[in-house]
Protein backbone atom coordinates (compact mmCIF):
# COMPACT_ATOMS: atom_id res chain seq x y z
CA UNK A 1 0.00 0.00 0.00
CA UNK A 2 1.07 3.38 -0.58
CA UNK A 3 0.31 6.90 0.88
CA UNK A 4 1.55 9.37 -1.04
CA UNK A 5 5.12 8.45 -2.31
CA UNK A 6 5.86 6.26 0.79
CA UNK A 7 4.91 2.90 1.67
CA UNK A 8 3.35 1.76 4.37
CA UNK A 9 6.98 -0.15 4.87
CA UNK A 10 8.97 2.91 5.04
CA UNK A 11 6.92 5.21 7.27
CA UNK A 12 6.96 2.49 9.75
CA UNK A 13 11.00 2.16 9.32
CA UNK A 14 10.81 6.28 9.65
CA UNK A 15 8.36 5.90 12.69
CA UNK A 16 10.76 2.77 14.71
CA UNK A 17 13.93 5.29 13.39
CA UNK A 18 12.62 8.41 14.97
CA UNK A 19 11.44 6.60 18.48
CA UNK A 20 15.45 5.40 18.22
CA UNK A 21 16.68 8.15 17.49
CA UNK A 22 14.61 10.14 20.25
CA UNK A 23 15.92 7.32 22.80
CA UNK A 24 19.43 7.42 21.86
CA UNK A 25 19.91 11.18 22.27
CA UNK A 26 17.86 10.56 26.03
CA UNK A 27 20.76 8.68 26.99
CA UNK A 28 18.96 5.24 26.99
CA UNK A 29 21.35 2.46 26.08
CA UNK A 30 18.92 -0.85 27.17
CA UNK A 31 15.44 -1.12 24.95
CA UNK A 32 12.79 -3.17 24.52
CA UNK A 33 11.40 -2.43 20.80
CA UNK A 34 8.19 -4.12 19.60
CA UNK A 35 6.84 -3.42 16.14
CA UNK A 36 3.62 -5.30 14.19
CA UNK A 37 5.33 -5.35 11.01
CA UNK A 38 6.88 -8.94 10.08
CA UNK A 39 9.01 -7.97 7.41
CA UNK A 40 10.33 -4.76 9.34
CA UNK A 41 11.71 -7.00 12.41
CA UNK A 42 12.74 -10.00 10.47
CA UNK A 43 15.10 -7.29 8.23
CA UNK A 44 16.20 -6.20 11.65
CA UNK A 45 16.80 -9.46 13.55
CA UNK A 46 18.33 -10.97 10.72
CA UNK A 47 21.29 -8.16 10.05
CA UNK A 48 19.78 -7.66 6.75
CA UNK A 49 18.79 -4.22 7.70
CA UNK A 50 22.53 -2.90 6.68
CA UNK A 51 22.45 -3.99 3.19
CA UNK A 52 18.78 -2.18 2.56
CA UNK A 53 18.44 0.41 -0.12
CA UNK A 54 16.62 1.97 2.17
CA UNK A 55 18.59 4.95 3.90
CA UNK A 56 16.04 4.59 6.86
CA UNK A 57 17.18 0.74 7.36
CA UNK A 58 20.73 1.13 7.32
CA UNK A 59 20.94 4.19 9.94
CA UNK A 60 18.79 1.67 12.21
CA UNK A 61 21.33 -0.75 11.58
CA UNK A 62 23.96 1.36 12.67
CA UNK A 63 21.72 2.78 15.94
CA UNK A 64 21.68 -0.44 16.41
CA UNK A 65 24.92 -1.77 16.76
CA UNK A 66 25.25 1.56 19.12
CA UNK A 67 22.84 0.66 21.50
CA UNK A 68 23.92 -1.41 24.43
CA UNK A 69 21.50 -4.11 24.92
CA UNK A 70 18.23 -3.86 22.88
CA UNK A 71 15.23 -6.79 22.16
CA UNK A 72 12.91 -6.61 18.76
CA UNK A 73 9.89 -8.46 18.59
CA UNK A 74 6.70 -8.38 16.85
CA UNK A 75 3.92 -7.81 19.08
CA UNK A 76 0.29 -8.00 16.83
CA UNK A 77 -1.37 -5.06 15.26
CA UNK A 78 -4.35 -5.05 17.63
CA UNK A 79 -1.91 -4.35 20.72
CA UNK A 80 0.16 -1.36 18.39
CA UNK A 81 -2.31 1.41 18.45
CA UNK A 82 0.74 3.78 19.14
CA UNK A 83 2.76 2.76 16.55
CA UNK A 84 0.14 3.17 13.94
CA UNK A 85 -0.61 6.41 15.58
CA UNK A 86 3.06 7.45 14.89
CA UNK A 87 3.02 6.13 11.11
CA UNK A 88 -0.42 7.39 10.13
CA UNK A 89 1.64 10.59 12.11
CA UNK A 90 4.72 10.21 9.59
CA UNK A 91 2.09 9.58 6.85
CA UNK A 92 0.48 12.59 7.04
CA UNK A 93 4.16 14.68 7.14
CA UNK A 94 5.55 13.42 4.17
CA UNK A 95 2.48 14.50 1.80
Amino acid sequence: MKLGKDSIFKIEARALLKGLLISWRKGFRQLEVECDNALLVELILAGRAADSHLTEMRIIHHLLSRIGKILVRLTSRSQNTVGDHMAKCMATNST
